[in-house]
């Protein structure tokens, strides 16, 4: 199990696009907490008691998209070039695989995530203070922003693996991520409506935005029952099909 884990770190931290999604990630906090809402904020902006929480559940949605495609591509690659074969064959246990899979993409979602929200408000903080202003007091409720954080962060990351797993193409995977969320669930919600909050993307979006019909901790199990299901699926399927 432990030579299969390092194998999937060294795939994940080697593929080029890694290091260009974490710099894509750092670049779009650094423009968006920094610069737009730090040095360019107006002072009522700042005074905003918390303007701090904000900007962190403000990066996490971005963020999220950001690890889903991490790991969707550090298994969609595989498929694309067909080293999926030698993945396998390295190993006497399918399951072992897949769970390794998961383990190297939770570890550098919970980690990515954790990075770019902590590094968001800091830059905002920073940016107010090179443009000369200073942010009102701030209220900021550690314990329950860093679990929701990090579960979204997560999840979106566990998702984009997911989604490579069952679709086996990197662009057929990458367009249900973007298609489902906005288009799919956009149509559903005019046929649910007020049950649209137990569509699952619906659900996770709750669980960083405050939903008046689901609290927190409701968001994430309801999204949960979605994965699990969705990782029985791609798990059951991944030990019956061949490697092509």
């Amino acid at each position: 199990m432990i030579p299969a884990i390092r194998a999937e770190f060294r795939k994940l931290l080697t593929v080029r696009s890694t290091l260009f999604i974490f710099l894509i990630g750092l670049a779009l906090v650094t423009l968006f907490a920094g610069f737009i809402e730090g040095y360019r904020g107006t002072p009522p902006e700042l005074l905003n008691p918390f303007k701090l929480m904000s900007e962190v559940t403000g990066a996490v949605s971005v963020v999220g998209i950001l690890a889903a495609i991490t790991g969707l591509l550090l298994w969609a690659h595989e498929y694309r070039h067909l080293t999926i074969m030698y993945t396998l064959t390295s190993s006497n246990n399918r399951s072992k695989v897949l769970l390794a899979k998961v383990i190297v993409v939770t570890v550098y979602a919970l980690l990515f995530t954790a990075v770019l929200t902590t590094l968001s408000p800091l830059l905002t903080i920073a940016g107010a203070h090179l443009h000369g202003h200073d942010l009102g007091p701030q209220m900021f409720y550690y314990r329950d922003i860093i679990w929701r954080t990090l579960f979204y962060g997560w999840a979106y990351g566990m998702l984009g693996l997911m989604l490579a797993g069952l679709i086996r193409n990197q662009i057929g995977a990458i367009v249900v991520l973007f298609i489902v969320p906005s288009m799919v669930e956009g149509i559903l919600t005019l046929l649910l409506k007020s049950n649209a909050i137990y569509l699952p993307f619906t659900a996770l979006g709750s669980v960083v935005n405050k939903n008046p019909q689901l609290s927190y901790t409701k968001a994430a199990a309801v999204f949960m029952i979605y994965l699990v299901v969705g990782w029985l699926i791609t798990w059951i399927l991944f030990l019956r099909r061949d490697a092509n």
